[in-house]
């Protein structure tokens, strides 16, 4: 369980480092696609343990 916290703080802090890097740079089309992508991988990540957590609390609360 705290291996996934640590994977899922680390996946949020990399989308914010992508999100921060397109909003305040200018890149290459090539670059900011690139980061779209795995911005998008993260994302998918992170709400499938974000649902993951909430299956486990709604177990808990029975």
């Amino acid at each position: 369980m705290a291996n996934e916290q640590i994977n899922f703080e680390k996946s949020l802090a990399r989308l914010q480092e992508i999100v921060d890097k397109i909003e305040k740079e200018t890149l290459p089309l090539e670059e900011s696609i690139k980061l779209y992508e795995e911005g998008k991988k993260l994302i998918s990540s992170l709400e499938k343990s974000l649902k993951e957590a909430e299956a486990k609390i709604g177990e808990l609360q029975k």
